[in-house]
């Protein structure tokens, strides 16, 4: 009878690893796929599903000791992140000076004559959309946004253009 070969589960971690498989790696350690796939699943090892799960719930723990202030929090560590924090408070912070604003206005535009109260209300709904704009406030989707839009004309492209009662500009 022969004797069985001794094969470390490490170096055939160490091959699923570098190889991406498991297949793979027990066919180039000439053992089974199943003993292989077993020892994966008894020992934990990393696997592209089993990463992303733990990658998300890493990120959420971080998130949740961000929130409470914890000192071994990690901080944010990319700009994007960073930056989708910034907008997302910002507009928080607006909303809620937005709301105050708005009634501090409408107590005064009851003061206030016709045309003033029209002009007053003007500028409170232009404040209102650029918040809607930036912040999406008042939107179905959540999170922050912003939306550029540039139009450019040469004075060529001006002068095909025609107002609504068919005169060129």
């Amino acid at each position: 009878m022969g004797s069985r070969l001794t094969i470390s589960r490490e170096e055939v971690r160490a091959t699923y690893l570098a190889t991406g498989s498991l297949k793979e790696a027990a066919r180039l350690h000439g053992i089974k796929e199943a003993t292989v796939r077993q020892w994966a699943r008894r020992d934990f090892w990393e696997t592209a599903t089993n990463a992303q799960k733990l990658v998300k719930k890493a990120e959420e723990i971080q998130i949740l000791k961000r929130e409470k202030g914890h000192s071994d929090a990690v901080p944010v560590c990319n700009s994007a992140t960073a930056l989708s924090r910034s907008i997302e408070e910002n507009g928080k912070a607006f909303h809620s000076a937005m709301s105050i604003g708005l009634n501090k206005a409408a107590n005064a535009l009851t003061d206030l004559d016709d045309l003033s109260a029209l002009e007053a209300s003007r500028k409170m709904v232009d404040l209102a959309n650029a918040g809607k704009t930036i912040f999406g406030i008042g939107q179905e989707k959540e999170g922050a946004m912003l939306s550029v839009n540039v139009l450019q004309f040469g004075l060529d492209q001006l002068a095909l253009c025609k107002t609504a009662q068919g005169e060129t500009l």
